[in-house]
C-alpha cells in the first residue's frame, strides 16, 4: 500500500489570517538579528470586484533589517524606530522582539480577478443602486487567474471567500456551491477555492431593504500533515483497465458477427433477387401455360365432338355387314346379288379405310409430344419449365437454409425480435412456394402419364384398324375374285355366308372398341378441365410468388441495409473501445502520477516561499493574502444622519482597514 505524506494548504478564517499582522509578545523565542520575513498584503475591493487600494504588513524577528518593495510610502506599526527608505528599499534597526511596519502599495495586482454582478428581479443594476432594494437578489461571483500578477500565487495558494448575509433582510437563500453556517442572525456563505482553482458562482435571494457587509476573501499557503492511501483509487484504474480489454474483446467479436451479417444478407440479398427474376420469368410461363393449356382443351373438345362422327361411322359398317349378313342369309345367290356384294364389299373397304385415316389422325395428334409441340407454338417450352421449377425448387432451397442461417444468428438476441419474425415468415411463405412448384411438377408429370396412355390405346386402335384394313382389302379382293368366279361357282355362297358371318362378329368386336374409346376421348376431356383448373392455379401462384420474391427482395434489402448500419456501428465501437484501451493501458502509471503532481501542485512541495512584493526578498517565511469589498449600504438620510452621536457618525464612516489602522497607531 502506497502511503503519502504531504502537507496540503488549508483556508482559515479571517480572524486567524489577522492574527499573524497583530504583534503577540511571550509566544515565541526571540531571533536576534533574524531577516526572515512574514508578509500579510492587504487588499480593498470596489463592490464590482475590482481593486481599490492595497498595502502590505511586514513582520520581522529583531534586528538589523532591510526589505525591499514599491511603497508609496512605510511606516512602523509597533515600534517608533526609524524606518529609512530608498527607492524599494527598506532599512530599519529593530527595537522589539517582533516588529511590524506597513508599506502602502504603488500598484496593486493582486493574483486573482474577482467580478461581481448583482441583478435584482432579473435586470442588473450596480451595488449603489440595489442598495435599500426590495425583490429577487441574484449575485454573480467569478473568481479567476489574473495574467497580469507576476509570480504563480495563483497555483499555489488557497482562497476562503465568505459572503455574510442579514436573515432579516434575506430569505429563500440559495448557494449550491457553499458551505452554508448560522452565524447569530446571519447565514454565512464560506466557498474553499483550492490552488489553481477558481470559480463561477450565483448566489440567490428575496431581500428587503437589502444591505450587506463586505465579503472576505483570505489567501493563505498553510501546512497540514494528513496521509493519503491511494491503492484503493489505483485498484480501480486496474479494473477499469481490465474492463476496458473485456469490452474491446467483447465489441470486436461482436464486429466480426455484425460483418458475418453483413455477408449473410448479402448473400441473402442477392439470393432473393435472384428468386425474384426466376420468379417473374415463372410467372410469364405460366401465364403462357395457362394460355397453351386453354388451346389444348379446346383441341380434346373439338376431338370429343368429332369422337360422334366415328362412332356413327363405326355404326354405320356395322349396320352394311349385319345387312350383308341379313342378305346372303336371306337370299339365294344370283348374279344380281354378286355384284350387290361387290358393291357393299367396295363401301366397306372404304368406310374401313376412312376408320383408319382417322385413328391414324387421332394418333398423330393426341400424346404428350403432341402436347408439348402445341405448348412451344404458345410459347412455352415444357422441358424447360420442368426444369425451372427444379432449378426454382433449389434456389428456394438454398434461401430456405441461409434465412434459416440468419434466424439462426439473431434468435434470442435482444431488441432482434422483430427480425425474426420477419425472417420466419419468409422460411414459411418460401416453403409454400416450393410445395407449389413441385405440385406444378407433379401436374405435368400426370398429364405425360396421361396423354401416353391414351396415345398408347390410339395405336393400338391403329393397329387394329390397319389389320382390319390389310385384311379387308384381301377379303375385297377375294370377293371381288368369287364375284368373277361366282358365277361358276354360285356353289361357293354357303362359305361367303360363313365368312361373311365372322366378319360381322369380328366388327361387332371393332366396334365395341370403338365405343371404349370415345368414352375415353371423353374423360380425358372431363379430366383435362381439372389440369385447366390446375394450371390456373398454378398461374395465380405464380403470380403470388412473383409479389411474394419481389416483398422478401424488398425485405432481405431492408435487412441488407440494417446488417450494413449495424456493421459500421460495431466498426465505429470497435475502434472506440480499441482507442479506449489503448488510452486506459497505461492509466494506473499516469493516474500515480498525476496524484503526485496534483498533490505536488496543492502543497508547493520543494517550492520555496517568495515575496510578493520585490523578489529581492530571499528569506520569506510566510505570505498571506487578507482581501475585502466594500460594504452595500443605503444612503442615509439626513435625519438619520442627526439621530447618530458625532461620536457614532464617525466611527461609521470609518471602514474595517482604517478602524485596524487605529489599533495598530493605539
Amino acid at each position: 500500500m502506497k502511503i503519502r505524506n504531504r502537507s496540503l494548504p488549508v483556508v482559515v478564517s479571517a480572524a486567524v489570517l489577522l492574527s499573524s499582522a497583530i504583534p503577540v509578545y511571550g509566544m515565541e523565542e526571540k531571533k536576534e538579528n533574524s531577516s526572515a520575513k512574514e508578509e500579510v498584503i492587504y487588499v480593498t475591493l470596489n463592490t464590482d470586484g475590482s481593486v481599490k487600494n492595497g498595502y502590505v504588513v511586514n513582520s520581522f524577528d529583531g534586528g538589523e533589517i532591510v526589505d525591499y518593495g514599491n511603497y508609496t510610502s512605510v511606516k512602523m506599526m509597533n515600534t517608533n524606530d526609524t524606518i529609512h527608505q530608498e527607492g524599494d528599499k527598506i532599512s530599519f534597526s529593530a527595537s522589539a522582539p517582533k516588529v511590524y511596519y506597513e508599506g502602502i502599495l504603488e500598484k496593486v495586482e493582486i493574483p486573482w480577478n474577482v467580478s461581481l454582478h448583482y441583478f435584482l428581479d432579473g435586470k442588473e443594476y450596480s451595488a449603489d443602486e440595489i442598495a435599500g432594494k426590495n425583490g429577487k437578489l441574484e449575485i454573480h461571483l467569478t473568481i479567476e487567474k489574473n495574467e497580469q500578477c507576476k509570480g504563480e500565487f495563483f497555483e499555489d495558494y488557497a482562497l476562503q471567500t465568505m459572503i455574510t448575509l442579514d436573515t432579516e433582510k434575506c430569505s429563500n437563500i440559495i448557494a449550491e456551491d457553499a458551505t452554508v453556517a448560522n452565524v447569530g442572525s446571519n447565514k454565512q456563505l464560506t466557498y474553499t477555492i483550492f490552488p489553481g482553482k477558481g470559480i463561477d458562482t450565483v448566489i440567490s435571494a428575496d431581500v428587503k431593504d437589502f444591505e450587506m457587509s463586505a465579503i472576505s476573501i483570505n489567501g493563505i499557503r498553510l501546512n497540514l500533515n494528513i496521509e493519503i492511501d491511494d491503492e484503493e483509487l489505483k485498484d480501480k484504474v486496474d479494473d477499469l483497465i481490465d474492463a476496458a480489454v473485456e469490452l474491446d474483446d467483447g465489441a470486436l467479436e461482436l464486429n466480426d458477427g455484425a460483418f458475418e451479417l453483413k455477408d449473410g444478407s448479402a448473400d441473402l440479398k442477392d439470393g432473393a433477387s435472384s428468386l425474384r427474376d426466376g420468379a417473374m420469368e415463372l410467372k410469364g410461363g405460366m401465364e403462357d401455360l395457362e394460355s397453351g393449356v386453354q388451346t389444348v382443351q379446346e383441341g380434346l373438345d373439338t376431338l370429343n365432338e368429332k369422337s360422334s362422327t366415328l362412332v356413327d361411322g363405326s355404326a354405320e359398317v356395322k349396320t352394311a355387314l349385319l345387312t350383308i349378313q341379313k342378305e346372303l342369309n336371306g337370299i339365294s345367290v344370283t348374279s344380281e346379288s354378286l355384284e350387290e356384294l361387290t358393291k357393299s364389299s367396295g363401301q366397306i373397304k372404304k368406310a374401313i379405310s376412312d376408320l383408319y385415316d382417322g385413328a391414324s389422325a387421332l394418333q398423330k395428334n393426341v400424346g404428350y409430344a403432341q402436347y408439348k409441340s402445341i405448348m412451344a407454338e404458345n410459347g412455352l417450352d415444357i422441358d424447360t419449365m420442368v426444369a425451372g421449377n427444379d432449378q426454382a425448387i433449389t434456389s428456394l432451397n438454398n434461401q430456405i437454409y441461409e434465412l434459416q442461417l440468419s434466424l439462426d444468428q439473431v434468435a434470442g438476441v435482444e431488441g432482434y425480435e422483430d427480425q425474426v419474425a420477419y425472417l420466419q415468415s419468409q422460411i414459411d411463405q418460401l416453403q409454400q412456394i416450393v410445395n407449389l412448384l413441385y405440385g406444378s411438377s407433379a401436374a405435368i408429370g400426370g398429364m405425360e402419364t396421361y396423354l401416353t396412355e391414351v396415345n398408347t390405346k390410339m395405336a393400338s386402335l391403329e393397329g387394329g384398324l390397319k389389320t382390319l384394313k390389310t385384311s379387308y382389302g384381301s377379303f375385297d379382293t377375294a370377293i371381288s375374285q368369287l364375284v368373277t368366279t361366282l358365277n361358276g361357282m354360285l356353289g361357293k355362297m354357303t362359305e361367303l355366308k360363313t365368312a361373311i358371318n365372322t366378319l360381322t362378329e369380328s366388327y361387332t368386336s371393332l366396334d365395341t372398341g370403338i365405343g371404349e374409346y370415345t368414352d375415353g376421348v371423353a374423360k380425358i376431356v372431363a379430366g383435362y378441365s381439372e389440369i385447366t383448373d390446375g394450371v390456373t392455379a398454378l398461374a395465380k401462384g405464380s403470380r403470388d410468388l412473383a409479389d411474394g420474391s419481389s416483398d422478401l427482395y424488398d425485405g432481405t434489402a431492408k435487412l441488407f441495409d440494417g446488417a450494413f448500419a449495424l456493421s459500421e456501428g460495431t466498426q465505429e465501437m470497435a475502434d472506440g473501445t480499441g482507442e479506449l484501451r489503448r488510452e486506459t493501458s497505461g492509466m494506473d502509471t499516469e493516474v500515480d502520477d498525476e496524484i503526485d503532481k496534483i498533490l505536488d501542485s496543492i502543497t508547493g512541495e520543494g517550492k520555496e516561499i517568495v515575496s510578493f512584493v520585490s523578489e529581492k526578498n530571499t528569506d520569506v517565511e510566510a505570505v498571506q493574502f487578507a482581501i475585502q469589498t466594500d460594504p452595500i449600504k443605503k444612503e442615509e438620510t439626513e435625519a438619520t444622519a442627526a439621530e447618530a452621536t458625532p461620536a457614532q457618525a464617525d466611527e461609521e464612516q470609518l471602514t474595517f482597514w482604517q478602524k485596524l489602522a487605529q489599533l495598530f497607531d493605539e
